[in-house]
């Protein structure tokens, strides 16, 4: 939703509800999407939020230490962390911020320059 607090809270709720002795068992993971919202968005529709996706992609971008902060209390929690990206830039970003696994949204199975970058 654009507010980091609202993250945190999320993943320190959803940390205690997996360490209930039913589950202990099993192995969670946090699931975070990037987008690079310059180059994502086309040049043309960057302010138009009219348009829903992109209101909503604007309502709810963090910066890179915001993105940051929510992968690692979710590592320190103990959760598997896996990230999505949306373009090629964001895949530099996961990286840096050595998230487990990368997950190749089924909409981006044929951005052949994507996943090239992705490899």
């Amino acid at each position: 939703m654009g507010d980091v607090k609202h993250g945190l809270n999320i993943i320190q709720e959803l940390h205690k509800v997996c360490n209930h002795n039913d589950f202990t068992d099993f192995k969670f993971a946090f699931k975070f999407q990037y987008r690079n919202l310059k180059t994502f968005i086309h040049p043309d529709y960057i302010n138009r939020t009219d348009l829903k996706y992109v209101k909503r992609f604007l309502e709810t971008n963090l910066s890179g230490s915001e993105r940051l902060l929510l992968k690692e209390e979710a590592k320190k929690l103990g959760f598997i962390t896996i990230c999505t990206p949306f373009d090629e830039d964001s895949v530099d970003l996961i990286i840096k911020h050595e998230y487990d696994i990368i997950k190749i949204a089924s909409c981006s199975f044929t951005d052949w320059p994507l996943l090239e970058k992705i490899v």
